[in-house]
């Protein structure tokens, strides 16, 4: 449960705690803390992490989202719709078929540093009128978005979510302001998330065309189509998929899949 949050010191407490669990717990039951006590403290129940890497640098020409996808998220708080809604983006957004938003691409171009916004300065007024804002907000009658990104290294981030629901009152910039400084100094556990679900890789990174293969791994390209692609050998591209399981610690395309798709809380 969440410390008592009402006094001043309620930051410095989530640290220490978070400080003094052990690393195996912290992708689940630190990372369910640590949303679950923001919300408590800006006054929400509905939180999400969501993981981002960067898998090609491309030019623009190539692909708007400059090599940036979408990786494992974590729900606080979940409605019945959010996985399927975040499976069926990230498997579109893999095999470029989704038209990518304002918002994200907003993400994207400042990608690389800390930094936090709320949904109205983020995004203009047609952002509002849009399917993806449509599908992913109003739909879902959320009223609210604060967002907190944090960078680690220059090809992976981690979004922290936080919305607010039905009838709940917008946020205020005291609230945006406590969550950043709740998330500025975590860089170590922004770090130990990525490890954990295998973002980031302690030894032996995935090399420039490992990257390239994975991207198309994670659609539902054939090997041979994602030689093809890429215009490497069939043989090639294999060894290139099984040096990626291994660096991920999974043995077939669907636990890779699984992976990267996260899991609930």
């Amino acid at each position: 449960m969440p410390p008592n949050l009402s006094t001043e010191d309620g930051k410095h407490r989530i640290w220490d705690q978070l400080a003094t669990m052990p690393a195996a717990r912290l992708a689940d039951e630190g990372l369910h803390f640590l949303l679950a006590s923001i919300s408590e403290m800006i006054g929400t129940n509905h939180a999400y992490w969501l993981s981002a890497v960067c898998l090609e640098h491309l030019s623009p020409e190539r692909d708007y989202m400059l090599g940036w996808r979408p990786g494992p998220v974590f729900f606080y708080g979940e409605q019945p719709e959010d996985r399927s809604l975040h499976a069926h983006y990230t498997r579109e957004v893999m095999a470029g078929t989704y038209e990518v938003d304002e918002s994200t691409l907003n993400h994207i171009r400042r990608a690389g540093r800390f930094r936090g916004t709320l949904m109205r300065d983020h995004v203009s007024e047609s952002f509002f009128d849009s399917p993806h804002y449509q599908a992913f907000y109003r739909d879902k009658q959320i009223t609210d978005t604060l967002f907190v990104v944090a960078p680690s290294g220059c090809d992976a981030e981690s979004y922290y979510c936080f919305q607010r629901m039905r009838d709940q009152p917008p946020y205020e910039s005291a609230d945006l302001n406590l969550a950043m400084e709740i998330l500025r100094p975590l860089g170590w556990f922004h770090r130990k998330l990525l490890l954990a679900h295998g973002l980031l890789i302690a030894e032996n990174p995935l090399t420039p065309s490992e990257k390239k293969v994975l991207h198309w791994l994670l659609t539902n390209l054939t090997e041979k189509e994602i030689a093809e692609k890429l215009e490497l050998k069939p043989d090639t591209t294999h060894k290139h998929v099984m040096n990626i399981y291994r660096k991920f610690n999974v043995s077939s395309r669907a636990a890779l899949m699984a992976l990267w798709l996260g899991h609930a809380c």
